[in-house]
């Protein structure tokens, strides 16, 4: 299947196997019209306080989730495995949908009210509040399955059962007024920092991703990745690297990158020899690795300047060097696995020509350009960035049509008349279609970060931040780096299953704080990176990576199978985060331009090494031993220094020539054979 058949048929891909951001219920019928139109109105409403001027805290956050609840109680049926579930909306969830709404809109029309009574609720209070709880939960359920539910549940648990616990994460218990007091009246439990960040500055970047979909910017990018490296040693993994990570940029959701660029570079890696498999687990590395990039990094890097009190645009740039060497190793596993495997470049006639492909969608650079601006160079907030890139993609949208309008006017193919109506409808169709894609998206998101703001109002009222800092003291002593590889297997075995964003929260409430007892010189914003990166590298960590779910579903493969490689491909970003844990540099931190490239170079020089390691493959199979060399050299450029740069150096081009040389005897053997 060549990159135009692909485009052409991607629509036709089933994606009834994806149970996240890519399927939600159809009912048909006044029920469909109706969680269209409150889906649209929802986005309108977020779109429109970011113009105009956010409400008061408490309202834009109760606005904000009543209705996120509500729609997801229509979008995610109960019993996902039946189709016919996604058909229909039973009389039960319409209760839960209003019900939800109600629960949490209480809030927003008493708010003043519940202002003058915090610390003594009323009965109706308590009543609202317990309802609240436990329909986030049972919402969370239907967008995430079990494992968000369940992990919320075991901190709901821990005010109560505190007296029965031992040592140093006992306390003296909690009455249930204090808990629900504490999560639903105050802005330190359900309508926290996770929850207002969603409410403001995640709402208006989705939604300029959408819109920015909408216009037709995807293709645009994968035609451009194509036509830039598809020539080259497995040219369609690359162009899905490439693809994706600036899809991955805007769009900020592993799992929606998969969905948007994966429907067309997953069937063409196929056709040119990859394994169903192999193809879906680079498509779920490249669209995980999506949320490293700035100038969008997904909802948890603005939760992130929230809790640090980091402005965004600093996180950005920090963010900004890693994310390139991540593509760059998973680049690097992506060639050498194509080497190893025999595969070779895209066709030429299959190509489409780089300079005329730049040019033909040069002004979908606008939107991007006016984002950067706004958000690294004026350093405006993020909602206000973010509102001024709608915009501009919006009179992207409006050109586009104007001139197709003249096109279709020229060529007489329509009427002055006819021409003007169908692109009116077709703007105000596309424009509608965005607004409901956004809140697709971030109806699940939102009760994730409600979720996420039940654990940080538990931990907050119960101290069970200090705990975790006596305990992992304990267990990691003075060493940070058994602490940092304790943190890392903690957000990878929270990662089955749980959204990123109640990662991050629960490793920043509970990690953070202890990594920075213990390593007091350590940046701030190094230790939530580095949390951050291992919660976005666990949604393509089995079993349950959601994005490798995804790629599946597209690649008919074994979702195992793929998730595993996805994770195999992304391992080299895996030793990103301890690297600049130990060189604050590479973050850009207190550094100049020369320290700067000196970093990049030696971190470029370890992820390779690594690489290498990963695939087992140079020029041809690495002996074991070579491997066990060039795992130390990788490893040492975690601390590099001028004597391990230069040693690394050394022993790196022995083993490379020794690879040389071996691959020219095993090809003179071949040809002698033959």
């Amino acid at each position: 299947m060549s990159l135009e058949e692909a485009i052409q048929k991607k629509d036709e891909i089933d994606l009834s196997d994806i149970v996240d951001e890519g399927r939600v219920r159809n009912p048909g019928g006044t029920m469909a019209v109706i969680i269209f139109i409150v889906g649209v109105l929802w986005s309108l409403f977020h779109f429109y306080t970011a113009g105009s001027g956010l409400l008061t805290a408490t309202l834009q956050r109760s606005a904000h989730l009543s209705v996120g609840l509500a729609l997801c109680f229509m979008y995610y049926p109960l019993n996902k495995k039946d189709d016919d579930a996604y058909k229909r909306l039973p009389f039960y969830d319409i209760i839960l949908a209003l019900a939800g709404f109600a629960s949490i809109f209480y809030v927003f029309y008493f708010y003043r009210d519940l202002a003058m009574r915090v610390g003594a609720p009323t009965t109706t209070d308590l009543i609202m509040g317990g309802l609240a709880v436990v329909l986030i939960i049972l919402a969370a359920h239907r967008a995430f399955g079990f494992v968000l539910p369940i992990v919320t549940m075991v901190f709901l648990s821990y005010p109560f059962i505190g007296p029965y616990l031992p040592g140093i994460i006992g306390h003296g218990g909690y009455r249930i007024v204090r808990v629900i007091n504490d999560l639903y009246i105050t802005n330190t439990g359900i309508f926290g920092i996770p929850i207002g960040v969603t409410s403001t500055f995640v709402f208006a970047f989705v939604l300029f991703g959408s819109f920015f979909q909408t216009s037709g910017a995807g293709l645009y990018i994968v035609r451009l990745a194509f036509a830039t490296l598809g020539r080259f040693k497995g040219g369609p993994a690359k162009a899905a690297v490439m693809a994706s990570g600036f899809m991955g940029s805007i769009i900020g959701s592993s799992v929606a990158n998969t969905v948007v660029t994966g429907s067309i570079t997953i069937p063409v890696m196929k056709n040119t020899g990859f394994t169903p498999e192999v193809a879906g687990g680079v498509e779920t590395a490249a669209s995980t690795d999506g949320q490293f990039l700035p100038p969008i990094m997904g909802a948890a890097a603005f939760v992130m300047s929230e809790f640090t009190g980091i402005p965004y645009w600093q996180i950005a740039i920090a963010a900004a060097l890693p994310a390139v060497i991540s593509y760059f190793a998973l680049l690097v596993i992506v060639h050498l696995q194509a080497a190893k495997t025999g595969m070779v470049g895209m066709d030429k006639k299959d190509i489409p020509p780089f300079l005329s492909t730049f040019v033909r969608g040069i002004f979908y650079w606008i939107p991007i350009c006016v984002l950067i601006y706004y958000l690294i160079i004026a350093r405006m907030t993020p909602i206000a960035a973010g509102y001024f890139a709608i915009l501009s993609v919006l009179a992207i949208m409006v050109i586009m049509r104007v001139i197709k309008l003249i096109s279709d006017l020229k060529a007489e193919a329509v009427t002055p008349a006819d021409g003007i109506i169908t692109h009116i409808k077709g703007l105000w169709s596309d424009f509608l279609e965005g607004l409901e894609s956004a809140a697709k998206s971030m109806s699940g998101i939102a009760v994730a970060c409600a979720c996420a703001g039940i654990i940080v109002g538990i931990v907050t009222m119960t101290g069970l931040g200090q705990s975790m800092i006596l305990l992992l003291s304990a267990l990691a002593g003075d060493n940070l780096l058994i602490l940092l590889l304790i943190s890392a297997g903690i957000s990878i075995i929270l990662g089955l299953g749980l959204p990123t964003t109640a990662k991050y929260v629960v490793m920043a409430s509970l990690v953070a704080p202890a990594i920075l007892v213990i390593a007091p010189d350590i940046s701030v914003i190094a230790v939530h990176l580095f949390i951050l990166y291992y919660a976005i590298l666990a949604d393509d960590t089995p079993p349950v990576g959601v994005a490798a779910y995804a790629a599946a579903a597209i690649a008919r493969s074994d979702p195992i199978k793929t998730g595993l490689l996805g994770f195999k491909f992304d391992l080299g970003a895996f030793l990103l985060p301890f690297m600049f844990i130990y060189n604050p540099e590479f973050l850009l931190i207190d550094t100049t331009w020369y320290k700067a490239l000196l970093v990049a170079a030696t971190s470029l020089f370890g992820i390779y090494c690594f690489s290498a390691v990963i695939q087992r493959w140079l020029f041809t199979r690495m002996k074991i031993w070579e491997q066990v060399v060039l795992l130390g050299v990788a490893l040492s450029m975690i601390w590099p220094t001028w004597y391990t740069d230069i040693i690394g150096a050394v022993v790196f081009l022995v083993i490379y020539f020794h690879q040389k040389a071996v691959k020219a005897r095993e090809d003179k053997a071949l040809v002698a054979g033959a």
